[in-house]
């Protein structure tokens, strides 16, 4: 009988639990790397919405006109405020009509306590609140005019990465179709049927494609990385699935029709007038200088009346030297010269006001002319689709006939290579021709202040 071996057990043993502490305590060396995700421009959209900074400041700005709303409300309020301060009392033996001089002519004393002042009249804390109050829906107001601003650069770097990919995609088959159409042409010309000038011309269509096929993947790099970025993110673990749309319907509005929609739904349009009524907001409040001011004061606390006369502080501070008082009374003002500030103030408003009126002239007409452009370009791209999609389908048509005839020995393997190339290039103009319809409806979609939904006839 062979003995147990008495350090063959716990080597056993030893091994088994540092295995166990391996598979346990380093899961993730053990399973797959993360898949990039899939995402479609809406989700773009809304990881935009999530992490672009200029939304975020635009939040903040909201932020800051609702405070600076409350803090023009503080105007109609009491305003309450603890002080300590000096007063002087007229001696018995003196009168108001002579010259006295402060602490022989008078007694001085000391209040402390609480002093409140509330307005009574003054026109121009209404404008202000009311002013401030438009600036809070001016600043939302602009934080849409950021959120359409930067949907409309997400969804036109989105398609034009599409466009980038698929472009390199067909140059890519492009360039490997003229190498294909290189070697045959290489091959012929050996047994005499192409000239040295078609082998010539074949190496240059070669060197064309490869020079095509890299600018490509360079617009390719290019258009992910605007993407990205305006989005608002630079995380490289994203993949896009540009979709184009199946079917691309005439716009169902004329020319009139949408600026008439724009300017019932385009932000920027009511961010004009909110200027307009700002700018009259703010002519009211200067000329308001002009007026009275009336407040009413109160103060409660307690007085030391002949703080002077005491022997040192320590006595002045006992609270049997400090009485009661109440004080209450109006207070009113009036501006009676400026030197030109009130005028001044005022010729500066109106200016401001006049400029806001030219600004939404300007922006008028280029909303008009932007409607324009892009509703015609919008007709010209619908016919460029239905080409494209028949100029494909005639492409199609055509090297499945060169392929039969090359089968029947009428055509040789160039002219299906030639078809081949033709039904590519007429591919890729189909392409681009629909990113363009869509890349323009979001910008037409845009100005106009609808969704691209709406602007299109309904099947």
């Amino acid at each position: 009988m062979v003995p147990e071996n008495p350090v063959a057990k716990p080597t056993s043993i030893l091994l088994s639990a540092f295995l166990f502490t391996v598979i346990f305590a380093f899961p993730a060396a053990t399973e797959p790397p993360a898949q990039p995700r899939q995402v479609t421009v809406g989700e773009c959209i809304k990881i935009a919405e999530q992490n672009h900074p200029e939304i975020k400041a635009a939040y903040e700005n909201q932020n800051a006109a609702v405070a600076s709303w409350r803090i023009t409300q503080a105007g109609n309020s009491v305003l309450v405020d603890a002080s300590m301060k000096t007063v002087e009392y007229l001696n018995t033996d003196r009168s108001p009509g002579q010259v006295n001089i402060p602490g022989k002519d008078t007694t001085i004393g000391l209040f402390a306590g609480l002093g409140a002042t509330y307005n009574l009249y003054d026109p121009r804390i209404s404008s202000a609140v009311d002013s401030a109050r438009l600036q809070v829906d001016m600043a939302k107001i602009n934080t849409f005019i950021v959120k359409n601003r930067i949907m409309l650069n997400v969804k036109k770097a989105y398609y034009g990465y599409g466009l980038a990919r698929e472009s390199a995609l067909f140059r890519e088959k492009l360039m490997k179709k003229f190498q294909e159409k290189l070697a045959k042409t290489r091959i012929l010309h050996r047994i005499g049927q192409r000239s040295a000038l078609d082998v010539s011309k074949s190496e240059l269509e070669v060197e064309s494609s490869k020079l095509d096929y890299e600018r490509s993947r360079n617009s390719e790099t290019s258009m992910r990385t605007n993407l990205l970025i305006a989005m608002g993110i630079l995380d490289d673990n994203i993949e896009f699935s540009p979709v184009i749309m199946q079917e691309f319907p005439e716009i169902r509005f004329t020319i009139n029709e949408l600026y008439n929609l724009a300017q019932a739904n385009s932000v920027e349009m009511r961010s004009a007038v909110m200027k307009k009524e700002l700018g009259k907001l703010n002519i009211a409040m200067q000329k308001s200088s002009r007026y009275p001011r009336v407040d009413v004061q109160a103060a409660f606390g307690f007085e030391n009346r002949n703080v002077q006369d005491r022997a040192g502080l320590e006595e002045g501070a006992r609270g049997n030297n400090w009485d009661p008082t109440f004080h209450a009374g109006f207070t009113a003002s009036v501006p009676i010269y400026s030197g030109g500030a009130i005028s001044g103030r005022v010729d500066r408003a109106m200016a401001e006001y006049n400029t806001t009126l030219y600004d939404e002239k300007k922006l008028h007409l280029t909303v008009k002319s932007a409607i324009r452009a892009n509703y015609h370009f919008m007709i010209e791209l619908t016919k460029q689709v239905s080409m494209s999609k028949l100029m494909v389908g005639n492409a199609e048509k055509h090297m499945t006939l060169t392929q039969r005839y090359y089968e029947s020995g009428v055509s040789t393997q160039l002219d299906v290579r030639d078809a081949e190339l033709s039904l590519l290039n007429s591919q890729l103009a189909s392409v681009k021709a629909q990113y363009d319809y869509m890349t323009t409806l979001a910008e037409l979609s845009h100005i106009v202040g609808v969704k691209e939904e709406f602007l299109c006839k309904r099947n």
